[in-house]
């Protein structure tokens, strides 16, 4: 059986791999979203004469538009707004470190209160042997533990999709038509929600979760299977 010293390190554990695997992947994160939303810079058109029927014709040809690389996008990041700004958004994505964190953390509860269940009722019969949890069990508490993790944290999730949703249309509207300015960008995930709040209420923050269930909790209960 797991004791509980042993479920409070897995806890710290998976909340500590998470947090360092956000520092370190939050810059390329916001590189390469850069790139995807930048518009290639075209290169200077280059010249060449061609030989038509003892014409000679200049034609000017325009190479393929440059894109920068990460490497390139996040120094030019780094150098025009600060290196911090490689780490825009980390405060979101450290919260969502909570998500794997929960979901693990009550399947070890689970799991120990079931296995000690088991222990006392098979204390009194011969010849022990390491108890375990079912296919079946493993099935259904991975689920059950997915499931409170992603209602827990959904708001959080669907905050990032609208905060990244209001962006891209700002973006548009500003190339369309800069001086007909109707909608604003969000000022941060505190903002994005409260608004998301008062258009639709306590339910509007879990809207679209229902296919985020579906695709999550069948993921996770097939893990724990062979966890």
């Amino acid at each position: 059986i797991l004791p509980k010293s042993k479920m409070g390190s897995s806890l710290l554990a998976s909340t500590l791999t998470g947090i360092i695997n956000v520092f370190l992947t939050t810059p390329l994160w916001n590189g390469t979203r850069r790139i995807m939303e930048s518009d290639p810079q075209p290169s200077k058109p280059t010249s060449s004469t061609c030989i038509n029927n003892e014409k000679q014709v200049k034609i000017s040809v325009l190479p393929l538009k440059v894109e920068p690389n990460l490497w390139e996008m996040m120094y030019q990041i780094a150098n025009n707004e600060g290196i911090l700004q490689l780490w825009h958004g980390t405060f979101s994505s450290l919260l969502l470190v909570s998500n794997p964190a929960i979901q693990y953390f009550l399947y070890e509860q689970i799991r120990a209160w079931v296995l000690g269940i088991k222990n006392r009722r098979g204390s009194g019969s011969a010849g022990g042997g390491s108890l375990q949890l079912t296919a079946m069990e493993a099935f259904v508490f991975g689920a059950l533990s997915k499931t409170v993790a992603t209602v827990i944290t959904y708001p959080l999730q669907l905050g990032q999709v609208l905060i990244r949703l209001r962006k891209n249309e700002v973006k548009e509207l500003e190339q369309a038509d800069p001086s007909n300015m109707k909608i604003e960008e969000y000022s941060g995930m505190t903002d994005c929600l409260y608004q998301q709040y008062t258009r639709g209420g306590f339910s509007s923050l879990f809207q679209g979760m229902s296919s985020k269930l579906v695709q999550t909790v069948g993921q996770a209960s097939f893990i724990f299977v062979t966890y």
